[in-house]
């Protein structure tokens, strides 16, 4: 089952004067619920100047298409091949929250065509099990799961400021996001049933020992959803693993803290662009 999903790409653009080719590529790749446009103006202003950029839709989401028929367990097995025809032949990946739970299965099953790895409020396992606790509760999965099903656009807009709360100025942030949300693509159904699905079911901890590339795991300080403590555990589930703490940030370092979370992921790519 082929699905070809909507990819936006920015253009190095130095800030020197003088055109520049050998810019290296970077791919993102968004969170549940979200869409390109949610943060390509960030991307744009603040690492084009850098890198060439890829930002990849999941499916179901902005203009990407939705596949309705899936059962669960074919959900990841698609989501991977899709978003593995959208990277570029070489270049570092980025993925924030589910595009992170992605990203490092991407990296594993693609490490010829991938550099490094940057998991953006993101974690190996987005659901508490097995001694695993930081994460989401299964029940309180199981009631976001069955409240889509109720009323979405309400659960939509819970999410949204939930993703903020904790951060610096999360009112303004708040208000500043909801009035970009305005005209923004709504997702489709499915593509959040089946990204909920992934979240729930997503668990990448045993696997990320095999992980060949460099990787950052970049987490926001007041993260709701992704405990900064998370760290006790990555150490030992990745010990040459970066962890670098966005400090007054919450779940979208990228909105609440533009400048420092573009640092870091500058800073972190040149270390390791070959």
């Amino acid at each position: 089952m082929k699905l070809t999903l909507n990819r936006t790409f920015i253009p190095h653009q130095p800030t020197n004067g003088h055109e520049e080719h050998s810019a290296p590529n970077l791919t993102l790749i968004h969170g549940w619920a979200a869409e390109n446009a949610v943060w390509e103006d960030w991307a744009a202003e603040m690492l084009a100047p850098h890198f060439n950029l890829y930002l990849i839709e999941l499916p179901g989401f902005g203009l990407s298409p939705v596949l309705p028929d899936l059962k669960d367990e074919e959900i990841n097995t698609v989501w991977l091949e899709a978003l593995a025809e959208q990277l570029p032949e070489k270049g570092h990946l980025l993925g924030w929250s589910l595009g992170g739970l992605l990203a490092q299965q991407l990296a594993l099953t693609h490490p010829d065509k991938i550099e490094s790895l940057i998991c953006m409020a993101s974690t190996p396992r987005f659901t508490q099990n097995d001694n695993w606790k930081w994460a989401v509760s299964p029940s309180l999965m199981g009631d976001f799961i069955k409240a889509m099903s109720l009323e979405a656009a309400g659960v939509l807009k819970q999410f949204w400021n939930l993703q903020l709360q904790g951060s610096d100025n999360a009112r303004d942030l708040m208000k500043r996001l909801k009035h970009q949300m305005q005209g923004r693509t709504q997702p489709k159904f499915q593509g959040l049933l089946q990204g909920l699905t992934l979240l729930k079911n997503i668990d990448n901890r045993g696997r990320l020992v095999e992980l060949q590339q460099p990787t950052l795991w970049l987490l926001g300080e007041r993260d709701p959803l992704i405990p900064k403590d998370l760290i006790e555990d990555l150490s030992h589930l990745q010990r040459e693993g970066q962890i670098e703490i966005i400090a007054g940030a919450s779940h979208m370092p990228f909105f609440s803290h533009p400048k420092e979370t573009a640092q870091a992921i500058i800073a972190f790519i040149k270390q390791h662009t070959s």
